[in-house]
């Protein structure tokens, strides 16, 4: 899936006009100034065939603000390259083509703006006849924080860097955004997820996010310090949201529903020793609506240091899933805690955790709304989410 784009500019002439650098950019297979598409339209009159409009395909280089008024198509991989910037305005639809390793990625540098509004939201979905999770990847997003190691990492799905120093990065803005039918597989032990934040800063903004019909996970954040308010993870083949790494955002306004494996699945890279002090991280008002196969919440390997308050959880079989002996013996020195969590409705197997250590104390049982009304779906969802009662 890599994308590979030698340019050659001879700089000896010192003669070269706009015409010759015009055409220079015409088949240059970037998109640049204003081409409405990689080498169509714009400075290259002609050169767009009717099929063309709409397509995003390639590498974005400078500023695109998409129309709302096109229908797009993503045909292939398309990467937002270091000083690029992709906004779509509220009631974008960009459709993928499925089977043609199409995804979106943001690279370090790079923004993503999707300006979505309550009744118009922007939506990314599959352009299948008959749709199905996994008819394309998702989008990646690469920030400049820290991640675990204190160093520059490379993703694990597509060859891209991640992580660094800066705590205030920023990789645009996310707000009203729809993902469906993403997380194809890349080969037999990883999936794309439907949006992934590898080393996201605080200065990013996430809020009003739904994944639907993802075949991997909906959500997942590795590493970075970027906060996430009001995020929906609608019928995932594996996990809801995945929070690995360190990741030290703080998380608020949850509710998934429709969970393969387990609604939040905290994990951490055991061969990877961490840099920096763990920071507490804090992840409030979560509905988790079962059933699903490995519990509501999975503690599990290097874990992490987490503070949950109001967690709802319902049908569920087992409510706290402990992992291994390393996450076990994280929860003995206490960092986990979950203040106030409700097991509603749970089956007749049920068990609230099968941790077995000596921190008895670490989760306390309690009435909760969770994302804001329970099991039912919240009211910040209304309008511009789909496939929720």
């Amino acid at each position: 899936m890599n994308i590979s784009v030698i340019i050659t500019l001879a700089c000896s002439n010192d003669n070269i006009t706009k015409e010759d650098v015009d055409t220079l950019n015409c088949f240059d297979g970037i998109l640049n100034g204003d081409e409405i598409t990689v080498d169509c339209g714009g400075a290259c009159p002609g050169s767009c065939s009717l099929g063309s409009i709409g397509i995003l395909e390639g590498e974005l280089v400078n500023r695109l603000q998409l129309d709302p008024a096109i229908e797009y198509r993503l045909t292939g991989p398309y990467l937002v390259r270091d000083q690029a910037e992709l906004s779509i305005p509220a009631g974008t639809v960009i459709k993928a083509d499925p089977g043609a390793g199409a995804y979106i990625a943001v690279a370090q540098g790079g923004k993503l703006f999707t300006f979505g509004q309550p009744e118009n939201p922007v939506v990314i979905t599959s352009g299948a006849e008959n749709p199905a999770a996994g008819d394309w990847g998702g989008i990646i997003i690469c920030g400049k924080a820290p991640i675990k190691s204190g160093m520059v990492d490379r993703s694990d799905i597509i060859d891209i860097f991640f992580g660094g120093f800066e705590l205030e990065d920023t990789s645009g803005v996310i707000n009203y955004l729809r993902i469906e039918y993403a997380g194809a597989i890349v080969d037999e032990q990883k999936k794309f997820d439907a949006i992934a934040f590898y080393g996201v800063g605080s200065f990013t903004t996430v809020t009003r996010l739904q994944t639907f019909e993802s075949l991997g996970n909906g959500i997942r954040f590795i590493g970075g310090n970027v906060d996430a308010k009001w995020l929906l993870a609608t019928n995932s083949n594996e996990n809801g949201i995945v929070v690995t790494d360190d990741w030290s955002g703080n998380g608020d306004a949850w509710y998934l529903t429709g969970i393969a494996k387990v609604g939040i699945n905290i994990t951490s890279n055991e061969d990877i020793q961490a840099a920096n002090p763990i920071i507490t991280d804090t992840i409030s008002n979560v509905s988790i609506i079962g059933p699903s196969i490995e519990g509501g919440l999975k503690y599990a390997d290097g874990g992490g240091k987490y503070t949950f308050t109001n967690l709802y959880t319902t049908d569920m079989n087992l409510g706290i899933h402990v992992d291994g002996v390393n996450a076990s013996s994280q929860i003995d020195i206490g960092n986990l805690n979950i203040d106030s969590i409700q097991f509603e409705n749970p089956t007749s197997e049920f068990i609230p955790t099968n941790y077995m250590g000596t921190n008895t104390s670490f989760y306390v049982e309690g009435n909760s709304i969770g994302a804001g009304n329970g099991a039912l779906k919240p009211e910040w969802a209304n309008s511009w989410s789909i496939g929720l009662q």
